[in-house]
């Protein structure tokens, strides 16, 4: 895997660190990280010594605190930001952009290690472990009550997850929800044809073939009938709740083979037809776990009846950051009010509790593009069908409320009209509960800020039809 385009650490944390209308300073983070992106609290006290020591005197300090606070990952990247914001010594600051580049980048494109013994335990209380080590809630609805063991040693996240599942039976889905992954069913399934790359999975979930026989303008001395097979794999794409995906190119299919050596790529010269496009890309600008794509195939040989190996490569977009655009505060006593961001101009029509639903709220506005549209163009569907995705409703705690998207919407040449439905966030128990939440402190429209990443992936032994 390598990264293809990245936003660096340190642009990122100075374009973020700002004050938007009077509010807190903030830096990119909500939906792609789990932890606060600063710390607004104390620091614990080894990481603030680490950090104090990439300052010191003796070279030999300063490399130990650098190894020591890679060595915290995750845990210590809030107070690192912090830290970047505020010191004014350069040797502390050097050593923090490095730090901190290195540490955010790993945190998108590695995937979370899994180390467990496990002896005589269900399924569910494995799972609960995995749930632990990770700080991924994973919604378990089985009945399978067997007893397992299984010894995991830093083993990334999905094969530990699919390792468990296809023994007891269970099958996994990704896009449940934002921040959870869900494992059902306990019918004696399971899925062998997937690929791991860091934080990623690849399913091959079908592989179906057309064939053809020309049946006109055939000539009399023959030799111009013509006969054709063509096959699709479809797959997904599957993503750590770490890692909110927006698009994928179209993948590139680099090497496929069946059991007798022969190729199944499609001619050099005409693939172009079926998509090879790199430039080409797809589901652009929707957030999600949970992509769908396929790979183009030509068979060499029709006695054959495996795919013995298949490598390919596709650039995934991921959502590394958020930043507020524009805020919006005490929306309750908003009615019919026009806040203008960089990108996005919102009239906030009303944000109402809803009458059938105690602590739920409807937001009703209107979003118009900031700038110059042109109406020969057509109206831009990717922004407009998205920009809901982009909308945070937030107590004064800072607990967000959550919507599964529009209840209705009216799209005209470069605006969109629109009414919410925000619940209390109950997805991480992955069913409806009780969550005490207050009212609406704070609507706001949040930037993405995003990253390509290219990913190589392999199936073997795949069974053609």
């Amino acid at each position: 895997m390598r990264t293809t385009a990245v936003t660096a650490a340190f642009g990122l944390l100075l374009l973020t660190a700002f004050t938007v209308g009077g509010f807190e300073k903030r830096l990119p983070g909500g939906e792609a990280a789990p932890m606060p992106l600063v710390v607004t609290g104390p620091v614990d006290a080894d990481i603030e010594r680490m950090i104090k020591d990439l300052g010191s005197d003796d070279w030999r300090t300063r490399e130990k605190a650098g190894r020591d606070l890679e060595a915290k990952g995750e845990r210590a990247l809030p107070a690192m930001r912090k830290a970047l914001l505020a010191t004014d010594d350069p040797e502390v600051q050097r050593r923090l952009v490095i730090l901190v580049r290195k540490m955010d980048h790993a945190r998108l494109v590695e995937p979370k290690k899994i180390t467990l013994s496990a002896k005589d335990m269900t399924a569910q209380q494995i799972f609960a472990e995995i749930a632990k080590q990770t700080g991924y809630h994973i919604d378990f609805s089985g009945g399978n009550e067997g007893k397992y063991s299984f010894e995991f040693v830093n083993t990334p996240f999905w094969k530990a997850l699919d390792t468990v599942a296809n023994a007891a039976g269970f099958n996994v889905y990704s896009d449940y929800s934002e921040q959870t992954v869900r494992v059902y069913g306990g019918d004696e399934v399971m899925n062998p044809y997937v690929s791991y790359a860091g934080p990623f999975r690849f399913l091959a979930t079908n592989i179906n073939t057309n064939r053809s026989v020309q049946l006109a303008n055939i000539s009399k001395r023959g030799g111009n009938q013509r006969n054709s097979e063509s096959m699709n794999l479809s797959f997904q794409i599957q993503s750590e709740p770490k890692n909110p995906m927006l698009g994928y190119s179209q993948p590139e299919l680099l090497e496929a083979k069946d059991e007798f050596g022969g190729s199944l790529l499609p001619p050099q010269n005409n693939r172009d037809d079926y998509g090879y496009r790199s430039s080409r890309y797809m589901n652009q600008g929707y957030r999600g776990h949970n992509l769908y794509a396929s790979l183009y195939l030509i068979r060499a040989d029709r006695s054959a009846t495996t795919i013995k190996s298949l490598k390919g490569r596709v650039c995934i977009v991921l959502l590394s950051g958020t930043t507020p655009e524009l805020i919006v505060t005490d929306p309750l006593k908003v009615k019919k009010k026009s806040f203008v961001g960089r990108t996005t101009e919102i009239e906030l029509t009303s944000v109402d509790e809803d009458a059938n639903q105690k602590g739920c709220y409807m937001v009703s506005l209107t979003a118009k593009k900031v700038g110059q549209f042109d109406p020969n163009r057509g109206d831009d569907y990717n922004w407009s069908s998205t920009l809901w995705q982009k909308m945070e409703l937030t107590d004064d705690k800072g607990n967000k409320y959550f919507t599964y998207g529009p209840q209705s919407i009216n799209y005209g040449p470069g605006t969109v009209t629109m009414s919410l439905l925000f619940t209390p966030d109950d997805r991480r128990t992955g069913r409806p509960v009780p969550v005490k939440q207050g009212p609406p402190a704070r609507f706001a429209l949040n930037e993405w800020l995003t990253i390509t990443h290219e990913v190589t992936f392999e199936f073997k032994d795949i069974p053609l039809p």
